[in-house]
């Protein structure tokens, strides 16, 4: 969903996590779009759409068709500072699906997400659409041992300390744009409260430690 890409991606910007280094939110020919995707019959009544369009990141995936090389880049990746503050950014928002197939690894070393569209689920999907729940802490648990579990959760909390002063960077253009993409003012002006006070709840300073039951 653009809305949700979008916002994910100026609360990424607000905060300086990596991500794709230019954004945007569109009205495209479905046409075109389908030069680029595959697209369903669901979309042969529609001329155009809205769509989250991104620069392209230079990298890769951590995964491989060898298991152990694969078990190996997961392992390296689960102890790089940036997947922790992922996994922050992830509990901040609420995003429902993230794993470590939806970030990429890149030349120089940076883990970058590349799919918040899942953010803000029980907002704005709950109601229409369930999504199993995945996470990097849940797969941090898996790949590391007690030591360094512990390390990622305690690398979490002190990343989410950054959270509220990125909420206060990000809210007016959050506010902006939320009210900008309904079409009554009313329902642009309520949805961008609910949302900005579920941002501005969890993006305090102990909210996460809370959470995660972390003391730092």
């Amino acid at each position: 969903m653009p809305f949700t890409e979008a916002i994910g991606w100026s609360v990424a910007a607000a905060l300086d996590l990596p991500r794709p280094a230019f954004a945007a939110v569109l009205m495209l020919p479905v046409q075109k779009l389908r030069r680029h995707m595959k697209l369903d019959q669901h979309w042969l009544g529609y001329t155009h759409t809205l769509a989250f369009c991104a620069s392209t990141v230079q990298g890769k995936h951590i995964s491989s068709r060898w298991q152990w090389l694969a078990r190996l880049r997961k392992a390296k990746a689960f102890q790089h500072p940036d997947v922790p503050r992922i996994a922050a950014f992830d509990a901040w928002v609420e995003n429902q699906d993230r794993h470590s197939g939806n970030f990429l690894r890149t030349r120089g070393g940076e883990y970058v997400p590349i799919d918040n569209e899942f953010i803000l689920y029980s907002l704005v999907w709950a109601a229409n659409i369930t999504v199993g729940h995945q996470s990097l802490r849940n797969e941090a648990r898996s790949v590391l041992k007690a030591a360094g579990y512990t390390k990622f959760e305690v690398s979490m909390v002190l990343a989410s300390k950054l959270h509220e002063a990125a909420y206060q960077k990000a809210s007016p253009a959050l506010q902006q744009f939320i009210c900008a993409m309904h079409g009554d003012p009313a329902q642009g002006v309520a949805a961008a409260t609910a949302i900005l006070q579920f941002l501005g709840q969890r993006a305090h300073p102990d909210w996460l430690a809370n959470q995660l039951g972390r003391i730092v």
